[in-house]
């Protein structure tokens, strides 16, 4: 077994494990699954571990214990007050073996919430490892705070215990043990909420045989019957979303995780909610689809337009409804699966906007009325194409460098509580990242437009009766 093999907690023990390659003659003569980080010990992220509902474990004056030596161990999302009614989580206890004595290092990701000044301790096997920051909620709020604790495990059962030591709760988005130092090797986490979150619960919702495509990034699970379609759509996936990573510069929250259920599943409806996206087993069926049957290129621009959602999500930044996504979405579709095609398609798509656009400005600055008005940010797709079209092809690894600045007060906003506020302040904020771009004038081209500079389109709610078709408050 090689060094660089990825290792894994079974039974709460360390051990090795081989990683299966898949390989498809001609097509994926050289495709194979990513591994996991070697030297890996547990994740509880990256596991689903974490009980997004904090109800399903034990409390016991103030300790949950997560066991994992025991099959699907259930850790809370944080310490303190993380439930209504339940008592608050004082200490978390990790219990698991090793096959021997080890040094390693405990990664944690957390945030302080929005209220409280938020201190917690580390103690492996007794001794101290050292206490976290002290992070102010109020001050901070939900800002994102990456600890590393170095740790000496022994032979045999370890224990690792977290002790919350001040405030009124924080939030956990991972822990990790493992032998590296690098938090920037470690796979992001799992959504807590996954509603199956393996293949055997995901095999029992679809009632055949599955399969999980794995890297460390992206989870699709297929009926095993659709196996080599699923491996051509992964490929394609996993590339645009290298090439999403490239133009945004920040990962997704979670894991990206694909499901496909059969035809006329509630599950199948072919959208996107935190990092998860749902479709139906015709997204499998390649043999259907034009683009295959002509140039051997899979359909994929809506997985990778959801995923683009995801992206967009991770930096908070907010314009256009769905407008951003949906365009990057695009970008990474042309470059990744591009065929005259979808080309055709896409310059259809664009030829709408336009359209509709300039019946807006025709009509006095008010959003055709024979348009549905959920497909308002037409009006925004345009405006985006145009900025960019002016500004270059740099238009958008720009913009996001520009967001990534504002990153602590986007996510901040969280802390207005009510939707619209929150909505609105991201909004305000990311407007101002549009005007740093040189030459552009971006809020100058809004008003202009009659499009408001402070109020985002969802908080129009447009959707609602009544909306009036301007986009300004």
């Amino acid at each position: 077994m090689s060094k660089d093999s990825p290792r894994f907690i079974e039974n709460g023990r360390f051990h090795e494990m081989k990683i299966i390659f898949y390989l498809i003659p001609v097509l994926f003569a050289a495709f194979q699954v990513p591994a996991a980080p070697p030297g890996m010990i547990w994740d509880i992220g990256g596991s689903g571990y974490f009980d997004g509902t904090n109800t399903k474990y034990s409390i016991e004056k103030g300790l949950v214990g997560v066991d994992l030596r025991q099959k699907d161990p259930l850790c809370p999302t944080g310490l303190g007050h993380l439930a209504s009614g339940r008592d608050p989580v004082k200490t978390i206890r990790f219990l698991f073996s090793l096959d021997g004595a080890e040094e390693a290092w405990l990664h944690i990701s957390w945030n302080p919430g929005g209220s409280g000044a938020e201190q917690f301790d580390v103690l492996c096997n007794n001794m101290s490892a050292g206490k976290s920051s002290l992070m102010d909620g109020s001050a901070a709020p939900y800002k994102d705070m990456s600890e590393r604790f170095r740790v000496k495990l022994q032979q045999g059962d370890n224990q690792i215990h977290l002790l919350h030591l001040s405030g009124d709760g924080l939030r956990f988005d991972n822990v990790a043990l493992c032998l590296f130092p690098d938090p920037g090797l470690l796979p992001l986490p799992l959504n807590p909420n996954l509603k199956f979150p393996t293949l055997s619960s995901y095999e029992a919702e679809i009632r055949e045989k599955g399969v999980i495509l794995q890297s460390p990034d992206i989870l699709l699970f297929s009926p095993k019957k659709r196996e080599r379609e699923a491996l051509i759509i992964f490929d394609h996936v996993g590339r645009a979303y290298g090439e999403l990573y490239r133009i945004v510069g920040r990962r997704p929250r979670y894991k990206i995780v694909i499901y496909h259920f059969s035809e006329g599943s509630p599950h199948a409806f072919g959208g996107t909610s935190d990092c998860t996206i749902w479709y139906g087993y015709e997204n499998l069926a390649l043999e259907k689809q034009e683009e295959w049957v002509k140039h051997q290129v899979p359909h994929v621009s809506g997985y990778i337009e959801e995923m683009a959602h995801n992206f967009v999500a991770a930096t908070y930044a907010t314009f256009g409804w769905e407008a951003i996504g949906a365009i990057l979405g695009t970008k990474a579709t042309e470059k990744i699966a591009g065929n005259t095609i979808l080309a055709r398609h896409n310059s259809e798509t664009r030829n709408l906007q336009a359209q509709t656009f300039n019946r807006y400005v025709a009509s006095g600055y008010v959003f055709p009325a024979d348009i549905a008005p959920n497909l308002c940010d037409r009006i925004h797709s345009h405006i985006l194409w145009e900025c960019e079209r002016k500004y270059g092809e740099n238009f958008w690894p720009d913009l996001f460098r520009e967001i990534a600045k504002e990153y602590e007060r986007l996510k901040s906003a969280e802390s207005l509580a009510d939707s619209d506020k929150v909505r609105n302040e991201r909004y305000r904020i990311t407007l101002e990242c549009f005007d740093k771009l040189p030459g552009l004038k971006f809020k100058e081209i809004l008003e202009r437009l009659q499009i408001s500079l402070t109020t985002d389109v969802k908080s129009l709610h447009p959707t609602n009766p009544g909306w009036n078709r301007r986009f300004l408050p």
